[in-house]
């Protein structure tokens, strides 16, 4: 499904920079508060963008990403990046792949693929690390051997241990299997 809707998304506010990165908060001015623009010249992807209709880049509409990769300048180019980054599968990253298979935009338009495969793949890492994070407190859990543990899911032990460095991703069903066996041993077996 291509998304190329103007309408603007509607996304919960997240703060994009980590506290203490010297960003502005998210109080910074936002349109339709009230508030008065801070000042401060920060850049991110839910900054205002003067002439973008004082939108968020992540409400940029399809012609307005356009846009700014034709005759925007490095700050605009660095929100998309941002944004990018921030949501490598999001409404922006899928407006900037349209309009970079559409358009001929020449060196922006490699080096905005280029950051939203290395956005993916950092993501993907992310994933398999936070699943393999899972799976090694479910096994702790259980209280189980490895070689028991995997036979009660029902793999091999070479099997469990790429689950366990995050080499192998296990399926949804195949988690769900060791959720109910840590829950099912971790409760019957003695700690200690």
């Amino acid at each position: 499904m291509t998304v190329t809707s103007d309408a603007p998304a509607v996304s919960p506010e997240v703060p994009d920079e980590p506290s203490g990165s010297g960003a502005s908060d998210s109080t910074s001015a936002r349109p339709g508060r009230g508030d008065e623009p801070s000042g401060s010249g920060a850049s991110d992807s839910t900054s205002a963008r003067p002439g973008r209709g004082d939108k968020p880049v992540t409400h940029w509409t399809t012609a307005e990403i356009l846009g700014a990769l034709q005759s925007g300048d490095l700050s605009d180019w660095q929100a998309i990046v941002h944004a990018l980054k921030r949501d490598p599968f999001g409404r922006t990253a899928r407006q900037v792949e349209e309009v970079v298979s559409a358009d001929e935009l020449y060196g922006i338009s490699t080096a905005l693929q280029e950051v939203l495969i290395r956005a993916r793949d950092d993501l993907a890492e992310a994933e398999r690390r936070e699943a393999a994070n899972e799976i090694n407190l479910l096994f702790e859990a259980s209280g189980l051997r490895e070689a028991e543990f995997a036979s009660r899911i029902g793999v091999s032990g070479s099997e469990l241990s790429a689950y366990l460095a995050g080499s192998t991703i296990p399926s949804v069903a195949m988690l769900v299997r060791m959720r109910r066996v840590a829950r099912r041993f971790g409760r019957t077996r003695p700690r200690g």
